[in-house]
């Protein structure tokens, strides 16, 4: 998903509710000044009440264009396409609103001002998207929004209409390269990812086969990137999920995770909005833990450290839990010894684990226990999740040299933001020394089973579990 693509979504609804307002004004005046075509007016027409209850219908006329799929995220949709999913919207409401008249008919004052508005509706909603699509599609041109794509094909040679089709830059498609299917695709595909930006691979010939297929999806998947491809004749008659038309091209579009669309958008409204809160009703308790840090030991109360993030590391923020000169980071050649020392006793999968976790730890301050179990010290990461860095709910951000052991194998952790809580997070609670592959594995169902109700119920059962749940027996 583009960011582009976002706001013209997003902007695309506000648009449309201006669009069905401006029609109910005009249908309005139009009655008044139509007195040789349609006959006096029977009703004492007020403009304030009538717009009023047109607004009282508008949301009801938005929520039918989300079910019919007009704000679906994709830079490319034809306008045929478009103005039919209007036309149902609009016809849909208008029935409606006749319904509700047959029982108040006060409702409206004139039964012309409904089919005005009706009539009107559609050509200034679509007017509107017109418009939009044609701003979009000039930016396409000038290279802004555009989908960065590698496109595959086999030995068909049928293929190639598909990839002309696919290269007009109206659609928002940039080729990076094409690439033919081979033994060594994977390796390709590899090296032109290391070295070229690409965000989706289109496969462009039907005749290949479901195992060639999952080659390439079980690629895009660990990188994070959009899996599209041109269906069979088997395929088209399946009841799939999304189904793009790029000028006559049916593609089945498989998504990384649901977090892309419109769940990015509540996720981060509800990040933001859950951050700023608890900035500021936990601000006292801040205040309490940053005295007790520094008069517990020297040093500084907020220990920043890089982490692996989502595309890139960031600067991670939380209360310092360990003596200062035994902190990585903080205590130079110190502390890197004493943690290799340590993870030669590594409680968390062995000295061949890529993360570090030791009972009793003897970096750790006597505030920093307590703050530990309480999952206190991690309250600056709100920070983190305000600035962008990290969401509320997510895999654990872990230190980048730890990344590094894993990262390539498992790039599908990097795919979304890393969280203060999550599903993992949950399970280590009462299993401190978690393996390292359920860890993988907990994150990976959230990656594909994501919704918004998932990330309420681990907010809350995290919460739970450190206010009423019960502690580990040994301290980590």
């Amino acid at each position: 998903m583009k960011r582009s693509e976002l706001l013209f979504n997003i902007f695309s609804v506000p648009l449309d509710a201006v669009m069905l307002f401006v029609a109910a004004w005009v249908s309005f005046y139009t009655r008044l000044h139509s007195l040789h075509l349609v006959g006096p007016v029977q009703y004492n027409l007020v403009l304030s009440d009538f717009l009023l209850t047109a607004v009282r219908v508008l949301p009801i006329v938005l929520v039918l264009f989300v079910l019919l799929g007009l704000y679906n995220i994709r830079g490319a949709r034809k306008l045929t396409f478009q103005f039919g999913r209007i036309l149902i919207g609009i016809s849909m409401a208008l029935f409606l609103v006749m319904v509700l008249f047959f029982f108040y008919q006060q409702l409206f004052p004139s039964r012309f001002i409904v089919l005005a508005t009706w009539g009107y509706g559609i050509a200034f909603v679509f007017f509107g998207r017109v418009v939009l699509q044609l701003l979009q599609q000039v930016l396409f041109r000038a290279g802004k929004g555009l989908h960065y794509v590698v496109i595959v094909n086999g030995t068909n040679t049928d293929s190639q209409i598909i990839q002309d089709s696919l290269k007009n830059p109206k659609w928002g498609l940039k080729t990076v390269k094409e690439l033919s299917f081979g033994d060594t695709i994977t390796a390709e595909l590899e090296q032109l990812y290391a070295s070229e930006r690409v965000d989706e691979i289109i496969q462009a010939n039907p005749t290949l086969t479901d195992p060639q297929n999952l080659q390439l999806l079980e690629f895009a998947r660990g990188k994070g990137l959009s899996y599209s491809y041109v269906p069979n004749v088997f395929d088209v008659q399946r009841n799939v999920r999304e189904v793009f038309d790029y000028h006559g091209v049916p593609l089945i579009s498989i998504k990384n995770t649901p977090l892309d669309g419109w769940g990015k958008v509540t996720k981060r409204v509800m990040d933001v909005l859950l951050s700023a809160f608890a900035l500021i009703v936990l601000s006292p308790v801040y205040l309490i833990i940053y005295l007790a840090v520094k008069l517990d030991s020297p040093g500084p109360a907020i220990y920043p450290y890089p982490r692996g993030g989502m595309g890139k590391d960031f600067t991670f923020y939380k209360f310092r839990s360990m003596y200062t000169h035994l902190s990585n980071g903080l205590g130079g050649e110190e502390a890197e010894k004493v943690r290799e020392e340590l993870w030669k006793h590594n409680d968390r999968g062995g000295a061949d684990s890529p993360f570090l976790k030791i009972k009793n730890d003897p970096r750790i301050t006597r505030i920093g226990k307590i703050i530990r179990k309480t999952k206190l010290d991690e309250i600056p990461q709100f920070w983190n999740v305000l600035r962008g860095d990290m969401s509320l709910v997510g895999p654990r951000a872990h230190m980048v040299d730890e990344v590094q052991l894993y990262r390539n194998k498992y790039q599908r952790m990097f795919s979304i933001r890393p969280g203060i809580f999550g599903v993992s997070q949950i399970a280590q609670m009462s299993w401190p020394d978690l393996p390292f592959e359920e860890e993988i594995r907990l994150n990976t169902y959230y990656i594909e089973n994501w919704s918004i109700w998932l990330d309420i119920k681990t907010l809350f059962k995290s919460a739970y579990l450190i206010f009423f749940g019960a502690k580990p027996t040994e301290d980590y």
